[in-house]
């Protein structure tokens, strides 16, 4: 009678043991970041007018031969500007939604977090005061096979609710990294955005200034903006014709500080001024007007200068230039710097856009101009037969300066 009695309960304690054992097995599952919502339509309108726009911008900007002309390639960088801007803040706006839904999301996950975690806690110490309690101390304790079956179907139901609050609680930290991880995103686009924002909008101020600085320099006229045309393209084949001259005569030695011209304007309708430039070059056939040119204020020595180009982005008023040893070309009290180096707002319109590879400087004052530095130097006095002077300043450290416009 014991004999068939123990035989089933030794076969029911064997089944709760395969049971225990393949529940362990059961796999967690991963659980994927949480997806970011996409773009707006108005936003994607908005993108594809910006796209629309830059690429009519492109096409005109090198057909731009008039002053109306590029009077409307300046209309439609204000134009592009604007709607970059637009853009840019409903982009900002979409984001702060989807951060305050996300910290809201955060907030909730916290919540179930710490609730899912005082619960897995009370779960783990009743699963092991129960399950300290040997198996057949279980068997023996429950009286009869009924009792048995119950306590048997209690701890495999136990075990289950258990698995699934273990992995309701990995769910639940999976998905907090994960929207933290969003979040934290996010905010750092933002933080981008806002600086493009600001230099979007600094860039929109620019553009507007640059077309009330055109219409002031020209005075809405035709005639005006030709003629300033005519003598942008003058002086860059007028420079680049005299080094090819110059480079089959003898060179003189010239000492620093020393006097080599006097500021002209040689015919060129922008005035009386010194265009000087610095290049890497070591002999005249190196030379190339748009080519290896290099910002003057690396190689000058530091002085307080007056800088007065009416461009956006340059300086103003008496400011420390030059990080160099050249001496200035010019005395520097009285100096004004008209034109600054690089893109400036004259070299966008009388340059197609090409850099100004140069300062441009007056001194009414004083207008003697002298050598930075020692070196051998090639004079041109109307060496191009249209009135062009200056000269080129070779110096043993590879550099060559340009001195233009001379009387």
């Amino acid at each position: 009678m014991v004999r068939k009695i123990l035989l089933p309960l030794i076969f029911l304690i064997f089944i709760f043991f395969f049971v225990s054992q393949s529940i362990a097995q059961t796999p967690t599952l991963t659980v994927t970041p949480t997806p970011t919502s996409n773009n707006s339509e108005q936003l994607k309108g908005l993108q594809g007018k910006i796209s629309e726009l830059q690429a009519k911008l492109t096409e005109v900007q090198g057909q731009a031969k008039t002053l109306s002309s590029q009077i409307s390639v300046m209309d439609s960088q204000v134009k592009l500007t604007e709607l970059r801007i637009d853009a840019t803040k409903r982009e900002l706006l979409e984001l702060e939604v989807d951060i305050d839904t996300t910290d809201k999301k955060i907030f909730g996950l916290e919540s179930s977090l710490d609730d899912l975690m005082e619960i897995l806690l009370k779960r783990i110490v009743a699963t092991y005061q129960v399950g300290s309690a040997p198996s057949f101390q279980v068997l023996l304790s429950s009286g009869d096979v009924t009792n048995f079956f119950k306590r048997l179907n209690y701890l495999r139901i136990a075990q289950i609710h258990d698995k699934k609050l273990i992995y309701e609680t990995q769910q639940a930290k999976t998905d907090y990294a994960n929207q933290k991880q969003i979040f934290e995103g996010k905010k750092e686009k933002v933080g981008a955005l806002k600086t493009q924002l600001d230099s979007y909008t600094e860039q929109l101020s620019n553009e507007k200034k640059e077309k009330e600085n055109l219409l002031s320099i020209t005075k809405n006229s035709e005639n005006e903006y030709q003629k300033r045309l005519s003598d942008a393209l003058k002086e860059l084949q007028q420079i680049q014709k005299a080094a090819q001259i110059l480079v089959s005569t003898e060179p003189r030695n010239i000492g620093r500080g020393e006097i080599i011209g006097y500021m002209g304007n040689t015919g060129y309708s922008f005035g009386a001024h010194l265009h000087f430039g610095v290049y890497s070059a070591a002999t005249l056939s190196d030379y190339n007007y748009y080519s290896g040119y290099e910002n003057p204020s690396s190689f000058l020595e530091p002085q307080s200068v007056e800088w007065n180009t009416e461009c956006p982005g340059d300086p103003a008023g008496s400011t420390m230039t030059g990080t160099g040893s050249f001496g200035w070309p010019m005395s520097t009290s009285g100096l004004r710097i008209t034109q600054g180096f690089g893109t400036t707002c004259y070299s966008s319109v009388y340059y197609r856009g090409r850099p100004h590879p140069a300062y441009d400087m007056y001194n009414n004052s004083n207008i003697a101009v002298k050598a930075v530095e020692e070196g051998q130097a090639y004079f041109c006095r109307n060496c191009t037969g249209d009135g062009g002077n200056g000269v080129f300043l070779f110096h043993s450290n590879g550099k060559m300066t340009l001195y233009w416009h001379l009387q």
